[in-house]
């Protein structure tokens, strides 16, 4: 089943996702109207055009006007650098490109999964929005775009229009219609400095590197399975797979799920590069010096920019063989028992936390006691309240107390910025805010990391609000982890 039918058979009960960030901020786009992500490229600039209106470019022949995403959502401008993106959308069978900073994943969300946009968010994005996809028990928050109101250019429709029909009479006079049933949809990603690239058409989504449940007795390349939405995943290493050396996962590494036909695979990468359209007239058999079992793997080489870039195109349903994946299926019962008691150790042994700062410092709170991360709103001052308890939010109708991490711990009040958060945490049925200056991560370590708090700390913060030490990256990053209850204890 491909991406289109997995999306067509989910009907109103899923979507699928292109995500990608802009700053901090995670954005998705329907993965229906997403034609190819592409690097940026040399843009003309539009005279008299909104200053969201990048210009227009050249894909393939083809005139398709550039927007830049950051501006269009009132953001700051950054530098382009390496991970910025063009995301070349089709709505209304209107082409554009939209400059983003960087693709993150292809995801498959539950239809239940994506709310109204909240009250809470106060931007010039909110307008663009069709909602607000609430993953990880709503630690992690994806803005589900409404393409069709982003790509409405208002001061510049006509000089739009005059892109889009320019693009047309070129696929009209020339060989654009063609060129469209004789290309190639590739999903491309790294292994070292090799580039290697699956039919779009096989693959289901692209996710980060989930926790692994090794299996006893599998292939030196399968490194485990892995349990997505209830069904059971093989997982392959693709640098094993090509007899290349390992290398510790990154912030880039991701899991290309992949229909193979006969099973669904996952295969872990060092990083995706991008979805591109290419002409099949490019793509040539694999060279005679491939022996047999690999050349039957890659179906061909594409030769992009006159020859200086390969791209080695993979047989999906050659991966693995048959005899392997009859006996995977046959252990996997075990195989499922080996996952659920693996996950079942790993939450008894580890620390899930939410990190975040104060200055130069590094919190954590369980992720239990966390309801949802937000930016700054207004705090109505409530006169009477200890000097650390700010106000109160209005948080979807609920007025909840909003406290000053700051000045709870005595430390230098300073300036609300793009980063302050206010962080919603339930303990003992009680909801409260807790501004802190930026949030960090959600981290994950094993409990033995964790250490009693050192002394040192009483000068600088009461060590009664301190549970322990986190020391990770062999010592050289510290994160408190804070004891909640005692944190919002109110002082008389």
């Amino acid at each position: 089943m491909t991406i289109a039918d997995t999306t067509r058979a989910g009907g109103l009960s899923e979507r699928q996702l292109v995500t990608f960030h802009l700053g901090h901020e995670e954005f998705g786009a329907d993965i229906m109207n997403v034609r190819e992500i592409i690097r940026f490229t040399e843009v003309t600039k539009i005279p008299q055009a909104p200053d969201y209106v990048e210009g227009v470019c050249n894909l393939r022949g083809t005139i398709l006007p550039i927007i830049d995403g950051r501006c269009r959502f009132g953001m700051d401008k950054r530098q382009r650098d390496e991970n910025t993106r063009v995301l070349v959308v089709d709505v209304s069978g209107r082409v554009t490109g939209i400059v983003v900073d960087r693709v993150s994943e292809v995801l498959r969300v539950a239809a239940s999964d994506i709310e109204p946009p909240p009250p809470v968010i106060r931007s010039e994005a909110v307008k663009y929005l069709d909602g607000v996809v609430k993953l990880n028990q709503g630690k992690r928050l994806i803005m589900a775009l409404n393409l069709e109101q982003v790509l409405t250019v208002e001061q510049a429709d006509e000089l739009i229009e005059e892109a889009h029909a320019a693009a047309s009479a070129a696929a009209v006079g020339g060989t654009g219609i063609k060129a469209e049933l004789e290309e190639d949809q590739l999903v491309t990603f790294l292994l070292g400095r090799e580039e290697y690239a699956f039919d779009i058409m096989h693959v289901k989504e692209i996710i980060r590197v989930p926790e692994i449940t090794a299996v006893p007795n599998l292939t030196p390349y399968l490194e485990g399975v892995v349990s997505i939405r209830n069904q059971l995943l093989p997982i392959v290493n693709m640098r094993s797979f090509f007899h290349m050396q390992d290398k510790a996962l990154t912030d880039q590494s991701r899991v290309i799920i992949v229909d193979l036909g006969h099973l669904t695979a996952g295969f872990r990468v060092d990083r995706v590069q991008e979805v591109i359209r290419v002409p099949r007239s490019i793509i040539e058999p694999p060279p005679p010096i491939f022996l047999s079992g690999e050349a039957e793997q890659i179906r061909g080489v594409a030769k992009l920019n006159k020859g200086t870039r390969l791209l080695m195109c993979l047989n999906a349903s050659n991966l693995l063989s048959t005899d392997m994946v009859r006996e995977l299926m046959e252990d996997s019962e075990e195989a499922r028992e080996v996952v659920e008691a693996g996950n079942l150790a790993r939450a008894i042994e580890e620390e899930q936390l939410v990190a975040f700062r104060l200055g130069n410092e590094e919190f954590a709170i369980q992720i239990t006691d966390v309801q949802e991360i937000n930016r700054m709103t207004q705090v109505t001052q409530m006169p009477g309240a200890p000097h650390y308890i700010e106000g109160l939010v209005n948080l979807r109708g609920n007025i909840i107390p909003a406290l000053n991490l700051r000045r709870r711990f005595h430390m230098e009040e300073r300036t609300r910025d793009d980063a302050s958060r206010i962080v919603i945490v339930d303990v003992n049925n009680r909801k409260t805010g807790i501004i802190v200056d930026s949030v960090s991560e959600v981290l994950r370590f094993d409990r033995s990391l964790v250490e009693t708090t050192p002394r040192i700390l009483s000068e600088a913060i009461d060590t009664e609000y301190i549970r322990g030490v986190a020391k990770l990256n062999d010592g050289k990053r510290m994160v408190m982890i804070l004891e909640l209850d005692r944190v919002l204890q109110l002082e008389n």
